[in-house]
């Protein structure tokens, strides 16, 4: 039997987990949340079962998968230079600052602050071309969705668009759930400095005119990208180029506003099947929040 709409199930429960805040819960909340017992019920499965079918389709266990993706959105954190060590510690949901010091020696062979000064503090400064951006709020906005685990370089072909976001259109289109203006998103969860290529987490989107309500063993999955302030930057060119225009708009925040823990999105304006890779036209939108005065 195929579980794999079960594990993408909890996967997705699990990525929405690690992207939370967890500073204002009490001690060992985030562990309730994520424990063996809150998996195998969202899965539907026994916990023998989950545990193996987990195995077999991610090639970790779910405390190895989480362990690694609560680490290296730490890490992000640690890069982005938005938070203190105790900060993270507390918005990833560890006991405390000495927990996550361990937990982070342990798996990084270095302490935050050491691994922090060698990996992005040395040479930081570059100078960029200015981009261009516009603000906007976006509103909830309803999507249906595929949930992949590899490299983002797969998820920019001829084939992946038509075996995702084609699929998408035409579920969608079935059950009559298009808007007027058809929308298609990417989230991409991982930065691939810290991520292993082929363990990066991607979401192919499909705006929809309501949340419908999925089962768990449905393969196509449903969410809201919340109400959120963005900025919003265009990218032009083939999806190869978006790692150096990220990191171009990264060091490019608005005046008066810090990156939020808002999901990162893409939305693909047109496609690899009918456009020239230089005309590509991808917009960025980072998630931001006005500065404390």
């Amino acid at each position: 039997m195929n579980y794999k709409a079960q594990i993408d199930a909890v996967l997705h429960y699990i990525n929405s987990q690690i992207q939370r805040d967890w500073s204002k819960e009490p001690e060992n909340t985030f562990n309730n949340a994520t424990s063996i017992a809150k998996l195998m019920d969202i899965a539907c499965l026994s916990k023998r079962n989950f545990q193996l079918v987990f195995k077999e389709y991610i090639g970790e266990t779910a405390g190895e998968y989480i362990d690694r993706i609560r680490m290296e959105y730490g890490v992000l954190l640690l890069k982005e230079n938005r938070y203190s060590n105790k900060e993270i510690a507390e918005r990833l949901g560890w006991a405390n600052d000495t927990a996550f010091y361990n937990a982070f020696k342990k798996r990084n062979l270095q302490s935050p602050t050491k691994y922090k000064a060698e990996r992005f503090e040395l040479n930081t400064y570059v100078e960029f071309d200015k981009v261009d951006y516009t603000l906007i709020e976006l509103p909830e906005t309803p999507i249906i969705f595929f949930l992949y685990n590899g490299s983002y370089d797969d998820y920019t072909t001829d084939f992946f668009e038509e075996e995702s976001w084609e699929r998408l259109r035409q579920y969608a289109q079935q059950n009559d759930w298009l808007p007027e203006k058809e929308e298609y998103w990417g989230v991409c969860y991982d930065d691939r400095d810290i991520t292993i290529d082929n363990k990066c987490r991607f979401y192919a989107g499909l705006t929809v005119n309501h949340l419908p309500k999925m089962k768990v063993t449905d393969e196509i999955k449903s969410m809201y990208f919340p109400k959120e302030k963005y900025a919003v930057y265009i990218h032009k060119g083939p999806y190869e180029e978006l790692d150096s225009f990220y990191n171009a708009i990264l060091h490019q925040i608005p005046d008066g506003y810090n990156l939020s823990d808002g999901l990162i999105l893409e939305r693909y304006l047109n496609s690899v099947t009918d456009t020239l890779e230089e005309g590509l036209l991808t917009e960025i939108l980072l998630p931001i929040t006005k500065k404390l005065l």
